[in-house]
């Protein structure tokens, strides 16, 4: 059996930092990208149990790549989270619009984001938390 694979897209190294600290210790490989086209691509050949997603990065942005993988068998169903520094209740619909499953704004809270990965992940596995 695998552990579940957590994709992280975030072009700020500090925040793929904490969250990586963040997400130690609660049994996820976190798999890390700076920009929406190599997650896109790794996505695609191994798709992850969940997706944290920036919205604002250099050339194709959350949105845009949230929109995508809804559209590809192999990831249609992945749920994303999307992480963002963004705070006004539009980002929020919008998010929601694009096919994303949850909105947590930057800084966040270490708990918060474990309780919210760990529910993605549990609705991705049918319930069961932990393996896949």
């Amino acid at each position: 059996m695998t552990r579940p694979c957590v994709l992280l897209v975030d072009d700020d190294a500090a925040v793929r930092g904490a969250v990586s600290s963040a997400l130690a210790g609660e049994g996820y490989d976190v798999a890390w990208f700076g920009d929406a086209e190599n997650a896109l691509r790794q996505a695609l050949v191994q798709p992850p149990s969940v997706v944290l997603l920036d919205v604002t990065m250099p050339r194709l942005d959350g949105w845009e790549l949230c929109e995508i993988l809804k559209r590809q068998s192999q990831t249609r169903d992945v749920p994303v989270l999307f992480l963002t520094g963004r705070t006004d209740v539009r980002d929020r619909i919008t998010a929601m619009q694009v096919g994303g499953s949850d909105f947590i704004s930057k800084p966040f809270r270490a708990r918060d984001l474990r309780a919210k990965v760990r529910a993605l992940v549990g609705r991705e596995t049918g319930g069961a938390i932990g393996w896949r």
